[in-house]
């Protein structure tokens, strides 16, 4: 039966024990389904009476496993069928037990998950993280309990490092602002928890002025497995993005990285260049040294590209032997009077250079000047407005130096000596 002074409606799908904690909240109306395919005849029933109310799909971990198994239904698919009849549902995953991890695919499917052993507060924020306002709001007038894991997923989904967030919510758990992460060392400091690296070993200890070495080991497992996940995202990340063979960025890396930098530099009134460069007669070197060298020949490309490039530009494989960098300058030149297009056109030159000049004893070439690139150089935003008609216009001119003899650098006027 609806609730006339809902806020939010919550279906909770399996066994979650979320029940007693949820249904006697100010603002919250629960119903339950036993399996993922009752939750969404629910939906469905909910909508076709045309009650539109926001809603919350708590799934227990015996129902995920129950679509896996006997429907041969992922993580994705589960939620996409609730979102096929309330494309608004917000679909939550009940971990299993106290410190539970959840699973990568998990992570990229759920909208958020519900810990186990979670206190009242910290449930009815997983649930919404609006909730604590609105419910406020229709009554419920208790103190706000400790916060919960979302600032550390956020700092896990953008790349940096979680230990400050982490710590952050352990003093808040603890209500103790001197809880802090030592170094590791040889000696274990009295009062202190371990906290496990990654990859074994000691990452630190976890010591608070208020708690004992005991009642600070369920938070440094949960900082421990924090930290599991953090390598584990990193290395994922790496992989993604990265050129297993050079170790250059790769082409996904490189789209999504050039179209930002446009923007960046777009907001900000500022130029960036990209050059598109490919190995002269490649085919010959892989056919006549082989497949080895001719990879020996592409990873000595890459280094000595990042050898003369700056910190914030990046080199990117973006083909068999074509590369590309991005000269990017975020706050603008360095040096006074220096010009982006010009500045990245004297990088490439220095770096054509240092090909020509290049011995590669172990593919047979002895004297320098065997191996040589051909490049093309286009800059924002004389030369294109998008990533594409960059990238377009660095190809194009590459190739015209590749028609006009090899060996050499096409750039348009803005990037010509003066």
């Amino acid at each position: 039966m609806a609730r006339a002074d809902a806020v939010v409606r919550v279906i909770l799908v399996g066994t979650t024990g979320l029940d007693d904690v949820v249904r006697h909240q100010a603002g919250v109306e629960v119903s339950r389904a036993p399996r993922v395919l009752d939750a969404i005849g629910q939906l469905a029933r909910l909508r076709a009476a045309g009650q539109t109310r926001r809603t919350v799909v708590v799934v227990g971990n015996d129902a995920d496993r129950h679509a896996e198994e006997s429907l041969g239904s992922s993580a994705d698919e589960i939620v996409d069928g609730l979102r096929l009849v309330d494309p608004h549902v917000r679909v939550l995953l009940m971990l299993g037990s106290p410190g539970e991890l959840p699973e990568p695919a998990d992570v990229a499917a759920y909208d958020g998950f519900v810990p186990a052993g979670a206190g009242v507060e910290e449930i009815l924020r997983a649930i919404d993280p609006a909730i604590g306002n609105e419910l406020t709001a229709t009554g419920d007038s208790r103190a706000p309990g400790p916060p919960g894991d979302a600032a550390v997923v956020a700092a896990i989904l953008a790349g940096k490092d979680i230990t400050q967030a982490a710590l952050e919510v352990i003093r808040s758990r603890l209500s103790d602002p001197g809880v802090a992460l030592l170094s590791p060392g040889p000696d274990q400091p009295a009062g202190s928890a371990r906290v496990s690296a990654p990859g074994g070993g000691e990452h630190g200890w976890l010591v608070a002025p208020s708690a004992n070495a005991e009642q600070l080991q369920a938070h440094a497992a949960w900082l421990s497995a924090w930290l599991r996940l953090q390598h584990q995202q990193t290395t994922l990340r790496r992989a993604a993005f990265t050129d297993p063979l050079t170790g250059a960025w790769n082409r996904r890396y490189f789209e999504r990285f050039l179209a930002w930098a446009i923007e960046q530099a777009r907001s900000n009134r500022l130029s960036l260049a990209v050059l598109h460069l490919d190995i002269d007669d490649f085919k010959r070197f892989n056919d006549t040294y082989g497949h080895a060298a001719a990879d020996e020949i592409l990873v000595e490309v890459v280094k000595m590209l990042q050898s003369v490039i700056r910190p914030t530009d990046r080199v990117c494989r973006i083909g068999g032997d074509e590369f590309a960098v991005i000269f990017h300058e975020p706050t603008g030149p360095r040096t006074p009077g220096s010009t982006p297009p010009r500045a990245a056109a004297q990088i490439a030159e220095r770096f054509q250079r240092q090909i020509l000049e290049q011995r590669f004893p172990k593919l047979g070439i002895d004297a320098p000047g065997r191996l040589t690139v051909s490049a093309g150089l286009a800059t924002f935003p004389w030369d294109g407005s998008t990533s594409e008609e960059i990238l377009n216009r660095a190809d194009e001119r590459a190739r015209q130096a590749k028609q006009q003899g090899k060996n050499a650098i096409r750039m348009g006027p803005d990037a010509e000596p003066a």
